[in-house]
């Protein structure tokens, strides 16, 4: 073997042996330099989180805030609707007892009574229970279904008889029903005629000489059920009949001030806790 030969093969081991320790010690500085880093963003990243979690609590306290100052409001709005409801009863009751029949005192009496039950009620169905029956104290005949998208769905009726009652249906094939959902406002129903209109539903079939009312019962702007109720039972002697509509106009509207209240706070108490 030539002494050329032998120093290549010298040569080329020593690249071998320097290539493999070259490639050791960069492996060993990599890893050097991954600790270095991984020691340095350390502090940042527990800063980091401190900083992220105090922009946090920061925040639930101004939302906190808020919330209780919204909580406040409706409060206090709804405090001055009902007094000034209150406050219209009582100069009714009052003028009443000024002059007008006992008949009259007695039903201001009752109609303060059911106010007083749908202001105690802590549930929404309990407000709907009370206004269903205060209306039914008032008139023979009385029905609350609830507006759930394209669809009347009963809730309770009181007065009708057997298979008599309303059931649910489309709000479009619901004649009054639909107007007083889409106007907002409350509908009479036309009388019974020779040839009923195929768009009044069964149960509202009112003869000539009676009257047959549906009311809106509006939260937050939006309509979310109907009352019907009629006088279907009265006695054609009976006198001042068309007064119980009124009455069952202010209970309905006072219910649903009062289940605008307990759903905006209901509202403001979820919201309000801690995720």
């Amino acid at each position: 073997m030539s002494i050329e030969h032998r120093a290549r093969e010298a040569i080329d081991t020593f690249t071998t042996r320097v290539r493999h320790d070259l490639d050791a010690h960069l492996r060993s500085l990599a890893s050097d330099l991954l600790r270095v880093v991984q020691e340095a963003q350390d502090p940042w990243r527990a800063e980091l989180e401190r900083a992220v979690a105090d922009a946090r609590t920061e925040a639930e306290r101004v939302f906190r805030g808020r919330l209780e100052s919204m909580r406040g409001e409706l409060t206090r709005e709804m405090d001055l609707r009902l007094a000034a409801e209150r406050a219209d009863l009582q100069a009714a009751r009052a003028a009443l007892k000024g002059g007008v029949r006992e008949g009259r005192v007695d039903t201001v009496e009752r109609l303060l009574g059911a106010i007083r039950r749908i202001d105690e009620a802590t549930s929404l169905s309990g407000i709907l229970e009370a206004l269903a029956k205060g209306a039914a104290a008032e008139t023979s005949r009385v029905a609350i279904l609830l507006v759930e998208g394209d669809m009347l769905h009963t809730w309770g009726h009181f007065g009708f008889g057997p298979n008599a009652g309303p059931t649910d249906m489309p709000i479009g094939q619901a004649g009054v029903l639909a107007a007083a959902v889409a106007l907002r406002q409350t509908a009479f129903v036309p009388p019974l005629l020779a040839t009923q209109q195929p768009s009044t539903p069964a149960f509202m079939c009112v003869p000539v000489g009676q009257t047959g009312l549906v009311v809106p019962i509006i939260v937050a702007s939006e309509v979310v059920a109907v009352l019907y109720a009629d006088d279907v039972a009265r006695l054609p002697e009976q006198e001042d009949a068309p007064v119980w509509t009124e009455e069952v106009e202010v209970l309905v509207r006072h219910a649903s001030i009062r289940l605008e209240n307990v759903t905006s706070v209901r509202t403001v108490e979820v919201l309000s806790k801690p995720v």
